[in-house]
């Protein structure tokens, strides 16, 4: 395989990189908004892998003979991308209002909202999937793992608290109990939009497994408009002053555009491709879905989290997305060459033991 790929992956982590570090000096509070906003997409990868390999684990399916490599590399980039949530915990108070004395004052949720105890939640969030993410490598795409239905079952509840403490308490005075399974339901989305998109760009999928992928793909779109259109419809209907400002602060101005473009990008379009059953078939047809599934996703992070900041978009945000991209793609595809080339060596050794490569090549 080309190291062109993986070289681009490097130089965009040091490009965004490089125009973030320039940034922290100028516009510091700029960089930490864009910085939070793009760790909501990147962390929802692996994360969101996980849940799929334990599902799989449960489930089977052939998809997952494509789909377990790419995922099981998303999962290993997990370490990397935790540690980019170090500068918010460290600069806690230029985000989150109930880190301020004065501003938290009123709350009345602050036994739950206070440094001490957010700094031990997140303790809590990453030991246990550091934990889930070892079992899930070393166990998944390998028969049954008796750790998948517990770690389903923790991934759900860790992430939806996580999604509560990191995003969603941005804005300390609204809540809604909907919004850690919407999140869920995006890093699922995701998940499965980037590992078909490495599927089908590998060449490694017969017809059935990318029909499959497909299938999977629009189960993700619809859980994923159900959650979201969920939340505000319950909104819009009761009407109350103090859960309707989170919607009123995205969807006024040009936040309103956006919400409408990620609706048709992350829902309408591409349901409505991947119904046709040649999309489904096709490997050029499945990758531009995924492509435009990412793409949605990532905007919809930005859509989340930037109106509910003070300055709102920054340009920040693309840089740190490409700056956190670059580096976690660099390990995905370091992490899939290196495979491959174990596999290759495992083929060459069976083969002058006589025996045959099982296991070698898949689809």
């Amino acid at each position: 395989m080309s190291r062109r790929p993986l070289l681009a992956a490097v130089a965009a982590a040091l490009a965004g990189g490089a125009v973030c570090a320039v940034g922290a000096l100028t516009d510091p509070q700029g960089v930490l908004r864009g910085w939070l906003a793009s760790f909501a997409f990147w962390i929802g990868l692996p994360l969101g892998a996980m849940m799929l390999l334990f599902a799989h684990d449960l489930t089977g399916g052939r998809w997952g003979i494509a789909a377990v490599p790419p995922l099981r590399a998303m999962v290993a980039l997990l370490p990397l991308v935790l540690l980019l949530l170090v500068p918010v915990l460290l600069l806690l108070p230029e985000l989150y209002p109930w880190a301020r004395a004065a501003a938290a004052a009123h709350l009345k949720n602050r036994f739950y909202l206070n440094a001490p105890f957010f700094y031990g939640r997140a303790a809590v969030y990453v030991l246990v999937w550091l934990g889930l993410a070892l079992a899930a490598l070393r166990g998944s795409g390998r028969g049954r793992n008796p750790l998948a239905a517990p770690g389903l079952i923790l991934l759900g509840l860790t992430v939806t608290f996580a999604s509560f403490d990191w995003f969603m308490s941005i804005e300390p005075d609204w809540g809604s109990s909907i919004y850690g399974m919407m999140i869920v339901g995006g890093q699922l989305l995701g998940a499965m939009a980037l590992a078909t998109l490495a599927v089908v760009l590998g060449g490694r999928t017969d017809a059935g497994q990318r029909r499959d992928l497909g299938s999977l793909l629009t189960a993700a779109i619809l859980l994923w408009f159900y959650l979201s259109f969920m939340q505000f419809l319950i909104v819009w209907q009761e009407n109350l002053p103090h859960e309707i400002t989170w919607y009123v602060a995205r969807l006024s101005g040009g936040w309103g555009w956006v919400a409408a473009l990620g609706a048709m990008a992350q829902g309408a379009l591409p349901f409505a491709a991947l119904i046709w059953w040649p999309v489904k078939r096709s490997r050029a047809g499945l990758a531009a879905v995924s492509l435009l599934l990412l793409a949605a996703h990532l905007l919809e992070c930005w859509w989340l989290i930037l109106p509910g900041l003070d300055g709102g978009f920054t340009w920040f945000a693309p840089a740190s997305a490409l700056a956190m991209g670059g580096a976690c793609m660099a390990v995905v595809l370091w992490r899939l060459n290196a495979g491959r080339l174990f596999s290759g060596r495992s083929g060459h050794a069976a083969q002058a033991a006589g025996l045959p490569a099982s296991g070698v090549r898949h689809g």
